[in-house]
């Protein structure tokens, strides 16, 4: 595994000041692995110069670097969206994710190549250290342990944007749809085998955190989808019988205990509930006839307002990307 072409793909917003680091220290590790490395910065938007600084820095790391491809997307379009044309423009048989902030440390990199070459498809990296806030820290718990309890995926830290991927399972992704918030759920969908190892994890000194307590609701609002692909991933029209049998039962039984008790209060919520589960069920099917469609790839490559190449044989000139 260690010699198969690598990618790396760095999402980024408004991270000047921590890029041109993030890359040396990229570099430096590039240089000790055997295989060639391309490294992606997906600049989201950014308004404080982030890609002048990558410009900046290439000379410096192509080589060891082999290929450092940035690309601008036309507006703040989301992590989501950046990582999905991250890996559109992916030619490494492994790719690795991370951060651009410089928590994620790049000298975990071996070991999760490490862990991959073992047989597996996807591995995560677990911060079991976080040098974060309690505002961040206490409601990241609580996402995890919900996740990993409703969707039986065992893996501790949702959160940390450092894993090792096959290609092929991100490639997948990338043309039905993923969510950076949850990639290790998605995977398992697609029937990953998935890994963890524990990484380091170091605290902001430039820039300011995107995240806080409202990834909390954003978990709450995602849950159904997310058990649903987690458990009939792979089998979606039973889990949709399975669906609607459950809420045809739960709601044949809340009519005959309120007719029963002459309660009108029970009966309108019972009929609330069963709308509103009618409507979760439409936006699970809406979600899997979007995935097949292959529009969300299609979606992705249009929002890319730019693309620049700097490659180890010319370092010193960048060239449109094909």
């Amino acid at each position: 595994m260690l010699d198969k072409r690598l990618s790396i793909i760095l999402p980024a917003y408004n991270e000047r000041g921590n890029l041109a680091p993030l890359l040396r220290e990229i570099a430096d590790v590039a240089a000790k692995l055997p295989s060639p490395t391309e490294v992606i910065v997906v600049d989201d938007g950014s308004t404080d110069g982030s890609p002048l600084e990558v410009e900046q820095v290439a000379p410096a790391v192509t080589p060891p670097l082999d290929d450092l491809l940035l690309v601008r997307l036309k507006g703040n379009c989301g992590q989501t969206m950046a990582t999905t044309v991250g890996i559109l423009h992916a030619s490494g048989d492994v790719i690795v994710l991370m951060d651009a902030d410089r928590q994620n440390d790049p000298a975990d990199i071996p070991k999760l190549l490490g862990k991959l070459s073992e047989g597996f498809d996807v591995v995560s990296g677990w911060r079991r250290d976080r040098k974060d806030p309690l505002t961040k820290t206490l409601p990241s718990r609580f996402a995890n342990a919900l996740l990993a309890w409703a969707t039986g995926v065992p893996v501790h830290d949702l959160g940390c944007s450092l894993r090792a991927y096959r290609a092929w399972v991100l490639q997948s992704l990338a043309r039905e749809g993923l969510h950076h918030r949850y990639m290790p759920i998605y995977c398992a969908a697609k029937g990953a085998r998935i890994a963890e190892v524990v990484v380091h994890h170091r605290p902001r000194t430039v820039g300011q955190s995107k995240y806080g307590l409202k990834r909390v609701f954003a978990v709450l609002k995602d849950l159904p989808l997310l058990v649903f692909l987690a458990r009939y991933g792979q089998q979606p029209f039973a889990g949709m019988v399975a669906y609607g049998t459950t809420v045809a039962a739960l709601t044949l039984v809340g009519i005959v205990a309120s007719a029963w008790t002459k309660a009108m209060w029970l009966t309108a919520t019972v009929a609330a509930m069963a709308l509103g589960a009618v409507f979760c069920g439409l936006g699970i099917a809406t979600e899997y006839a979007l995935r097949l469609s292959g529009k969300r790839a299609e979606i992705a490559r249009h929002a890319v307002a730019e693309t620049k190449r700097f490659r180890a044989l010319a370092p010193s000139s960048p060239t449109n990307a094909p």
